[in-house]
């Protein structure tokens, strides 16, 4: 599957391993001290980013509710104390079957509750790493470096204790890599298909699952897309769909002014500079990201058997700057498409990837101008990984 090039001086550095153990250990410090110190009855704490919309609608699940699962008034009521907004509430706009597995992680207590979804997030972030270790082990790095350096993404420092799931997304991405790789295009469906827990991103696999022609890799989207649809039918009934498409397109102005600033994808980002709902910006911005979206389907129609990580890392920066309103967090699926250009950097990957990580810190000044920094960075890493992966003569695996 790979060439192994690792080199063992490196990969057994007492260096590589302990300072990234006692980064990963001071986070987990930080972590643990901000849990136990959360006071949910003081106005202003706060523990968790987004979370209190997962751990609210998962509420309503674990009470059978379903009729309120996407009701504004319930989704306040069931985050009252958890946000330091008073009155104010953060919109679930996720399929039931997501509220049905956050009713999982409910009765234990808000705090316990989001320390257990940070460890599961975590662990996802560490399956994606395992799933791709026949590619990242030309590195010659341990796995502590490497989750180091993953959590030294921005996004992703974010993602993981803000509440957020990018983590997963990689983990179902890394998992379609591995898989198809691996000839098992059915399981590689079936991993695609749970991306539809987010239903932007998952659907930007499937023109190019027909592009493509990988017909066992659709039958498996197809059915794995079918029994969630049915799980959720089944919860909520057939007007699911209605209600969701309602509590989704309603929370879309909302989510322009209050996280415009936070957008990288290319129409959110348009949107943002030009006004919320200034119908021309988004236009536009889809018509960018569609050019980008063609050449990526381009690349699959002619490989459509071979190169799956290459295939895979470009559909996850497509998921990043085609979907209406990406927020910065899941800027973190680009780490996917660092990969397959690694070998063609060679000694300067390190250097490259340091300089990428280091970019990624400018997104906190979005606050003060008003827009991502890390969205024209995100494009133009983008355009220059697929520029480079359209430019190889030979594929680095199949």
């Amino acid at each position: 599957m790979t060439s192994n090039t690792t080199a063992p001086a490196t990969s057994g550095s007492w260096r590589l391993r302990i300072y990234p153990l006692a980064l990963l250990i001071a986070l987990l410090g930080s972590l643990l001290y901000a849990t136990v110190a959360y006071d949910v009855d003081h106005p202003t704490s706060r523990l968790g980013g987004d979370y209190p919309a997962f751990y609210g609608a998962g509420e309503i699940a674990a009470r059978g509710d379903w009729d309120e699962l996407y009701r504004d008034a319930r989704q306040q009521s069931e985050q009252a104390g958890l946000i330091d907004d008073e009155g104010g509430f953060l919109y679930f706009s996720y399929p039931p079957f997501v509220a049905a597995g956050y009713s999982l992680l409910t009765g234990i207590g808000y705090r316990w509750s989001f320390l257990i979804h940070t460890a599961l997030m975590t662990l996802a972030l560490i399956g994606a790493i395992k799933l791709l270790w026949p590619w990242l082990e030309r590195a010659g790095w341990p796995l502590p470096a490497i989750l180091a350096l993953s959590l030294a993404f921005y996004p992703l420092l974010r993602a993981v204790p803000g509440g957020q799931n990018t983590t997963l997304s990689l983990l179902l991405l890394a998992a379609a890599v591995r898989w198809e790789t691996d000839d098992k295009p059915v399981l590689a469906g079936l991993a695609l298909a749970l991306l539809l827990f987010k239903p932007q991103f998952g659907v930007v696999l499937l023109p190019l699952l027909l592009i493509a022609r990988r017909w066992r890799v659709l039958a498996g989207w197809v059915g794995g897309a079918a029994v969630l649809y049915l799980v959720s039918t089944l919860l909520m009934g057939g007007v699911w769909v209605g209600e969701w498409w309602e509590q989704a397109t309603g929370f879309s102005d909302l989510n322009a002014t209050a996280n415009g600033s936070n957008f990288v994808s290319i129409p959110g980002f348009f949107e943002n500079a030009a006004g919320v709902g200034e119908s021309g910006a988004i236009v536009a911005g889809f018509i960018v990201a569609a050019a980008f979206g063609a050449v990526v389907a381009y690349f699959w129609w002619t490989n459509p058997s071979t190169r799956a990580l290459e295939r895979y890392a470009l559909a996850g920066a497509a998921v990043v700057l085609a979907a209406p309103q990406t927020l910065f967090y899941d800027a973190g699926l680009m780490l996917l498409a660092v990969l397959p250009i690694m070998p063609r950097l060679g000694p300067r990957f390190g250097q490259w990837l340091a300089l990428g990580i280091a970019l990624t810190w400018l997104q906190p000044l979005s606050a003060t101008l008003g827009w991502s920094p890390l969205g024209p960075i995100v494009w133009v890493a983008a355009a220059l990984i697929l520029w480079q992966l359209l430019s190889a003569r030979e594929p680095t695996h199949g």
